[in-house]
């Protein structure tokens, strides 16, 4: 960050945009900044927070005859604006909710207008790259500005820029908005029936799933059907049935601005989904030239994560351009304060899941645990994995199984809890399940927290010191296959690159990597890691290591306990 400060100070940028792809990444930026004002840095930031996270209401609605912020909004907010920037030089969420009930304004707007006075703005990714949800202010209508973007997490990026700049419509959805506006405007409801029709005749030529090459006249019918719908909302503006077509109006509108920039690097596909609609796909399968093409809006821009491995692959995928300069930072970190044991007997293949495999996984945790005392995580490729090794841990002594957010509490003496992460946790349960990574375990006692690789815990937390002393990653971390994964594996096959490799394998160690450096936080940490599959033995998956993992120890169940506790042995001496 402190390349991107000089830049301001000398004039040679306008601004820095930090941008994360999580909420909990955006406290290290934001104490980045706090490092830096310690050293003498006068620069103000704000924060952004999602407009429903924000909105003070209980259910949001910005229409100003139910939003009291929204009435009158406009008449108090440049004296917001000016109480907050004359007041505070660091503006995140807390402050900003302060300053808008004590003006009576919409909080949400209001930290978009303070960012015109702040240097540095620190917000999701869908702030620069969402065609839907950028900031109008800065990149509208190609805007271009002396930005800095700094993209915290890289490697997220790729699969959320997919998301981003693929678009879906449902046949369906036609049939409904049709009903809706029948009776209030016929040459819409007529636009409307034209699409279904040509979307009927997909849906005939289409059993289960089918790549097409194009979409015909439908792109035509559907630019009709948004100009009449635009029409059609201003004049009913405010009534139940705009609120109705709301979600359709911005889906057909999301479909045709994908339509309009989407070339080689998309994939057209019709599908029948589990609950018998018919959709049509967008699907981007590179997202490279949308990335940089907003990127071309700001000055320069740095990738930073610690797993861009391999190189190569995200230059592909960022920027397509692999002669892009990469800098690959040494750790600082002391090798010899981590033990990597690569378990060669055991599996998380499909075709490998079953009781005698969840019993091993369960041995490999007890011997990770065994050899000290402490906090480890142990994450699981899925929930239905989870729950089968859980069971084999349900029926021990000396096992007490806390599902987060229960009422259980730790057990003492030498036992060994076992903390879940739930399917649908809410904020309050995710800091509840981190907290008990800082509680005083009794003497002897450990505490195993059970989470689902490249799920919540698996990236962006910051266990320090005796917080976590080791992770078991159980599995390669592969997607689950799909449609989009295969559409991808076939699409960089077509290539002449590693189709299967680009699509699973990359994306899979990426969230190995990332849980694995859970356990090294700061220079005097220690600790152990521990891979369960014998596929991490593989050329395939040893050249996506990274540097630092320059030793790796190969075990088994015979030999695993020994080899951890010799780790543990060593450092106590």
């Amino acid at each position: 960050m402190f390349p991107a400060v000089q830049a301001l100070g000398q004039q040679m940028a306008d601004k820095i945009f930090y941008l994360t792809s999580k909420t909990i990444t955006r406290t290290v930026a934001e104490d980045t900044y706090a490092i830096l004002r310690d050293n003498g840095l006068h620069m103000r930031t704000v924060t952004l927070t999602a407009k429903d996270k924000i909105c003070p209401l209980e259910e949001r609605n910005c229409n100003p005859v139910a939003c009291p912020y929204a009435k009158g909004h406009f008449d108090r907010i440049n004296d917001a604006v000016y109480d907050i920037i004359t007041s505070q030089m660091v503006i995140g969420r807390d402050n900003v909710m302060e300053y808008a009930n004590r003006h009576n304004v919409c909080p949400f707007e209001m930290s978009l207008d303070v960012s015109y006075w702040c240097d540095g703005i620190i917000c999701d990714y869908n702030y620069v790259f969402d065609p839907d949800a950028s900031l109008k202010r800065y990149f509208g209508n190609g805007a271009k500005g002396d930005y800095v973007f700094l993209v915290d997490e890289a490697h997220n990026l790729v699969d959320r820029a997919r998301e981003m700049y693929s678009a879906v419509l449902k046949k369906e959805d036609f049939l409904a908005a049709k009903k809706l506006v029948k009776e209030m405007d016929k040459r819409l409801a007529g636009a409307l029936d034209r699409c279904n029709k040509q979307l009927l005749e997909y849906k005939r030529q289409c059993d289960t799933f089918m790549v097409v090459s194009g979409l015909g006249t439908f792109p035509a019918s559907l630019e009709r059907v948004m100009g009449l719908m635009q029409k059609f909302m201003e004049r009913h503006k405010g009534e139940p049935v705009t609120n109705e077509l709301l979600e359709f109006f911005f889906a057909v509108r999301h479909f045709l601005n994908m339509y309009d920039c989407a070339d080689e690097k998309y994939v057209y596909y019709n599908e029948h989904d589990n609950d018998g609609n018919f959709l049509v796909h967008l699907y981007c399968v590179d997202p490279s030239g949308n990335i940089s093409e907003r990127l071309s809006q700001g000055r320069s821009t740095v990738f930073f994560s610690a797993t861009l491995l391999p190189v190569n692959y995200f230059k592909e995928m960022l920027s397509g351009d692999v002669s892009e300069r990469a800098v690959y930072a040494h750790s600082s970190f002391e090798p010899d304060n981590k033990r990597i044991v690569v378990a060669t007997d055991v599996t998380s293949r499909y075709t490998r899941r079953n009781a005698r495999e969840y019993a091993k996984v369960h041995d490999y945790i007890m011997h990770m645990i065994s050899g000290r005392s402490g906090r480890y995580m142990v994450f699981f490729p899925s929930y239905s994995y989870m729950e089968s090794v859980l069971e084999c841990f349900r029926w021990e002594n000396g096992v007490n199984v806390v599902e987060c957010g229960g009422e259980d509490t730790f057990l003492p003496e030498s036992c060994v809890n076992v903390l879940v992460q739930g399917r649908f946790m809410k904020e309050a349960d995710k800091e509840n399940f981190l907290s008990a990574f800082y509680e005083e375990l009794p003497e002897g006692a450990s505490l195993a927290g059970f989470c689902v690789l490249g799920g919540i815990f698996s990236e962006g937390i910051d266990l320090k010191d005796e917080s976590l002393i080791g992770a078991v990653i159980v599995g390669t971390g592969i997607p689950m296959v799909c449609r989009e994964r295969n559409i991808l594996r076939d699409y960089f096959d077509e290539f002449g690159k590693n189709g299967y490799s680009y699509a699973y394998v990359i994306p899979g160690m990426n969230k190995v990597l990332q849980a694995a450096g859970r356990v090294i936080r700061t220079d005097t940490d220690k600790g152990v890691i521990a891979l369960l599959d014998d596929r991490f033995m593989t050329g395939e998956y040893e050249r996506m290591y990274p540097r630092e993992w320059n030793r790796i120890f190969p075990v088994s169940l015979g030999n695993a306990y020994k080899c951890i506790k010799d780790f543990w042995t060593e450092q106590d001496m």
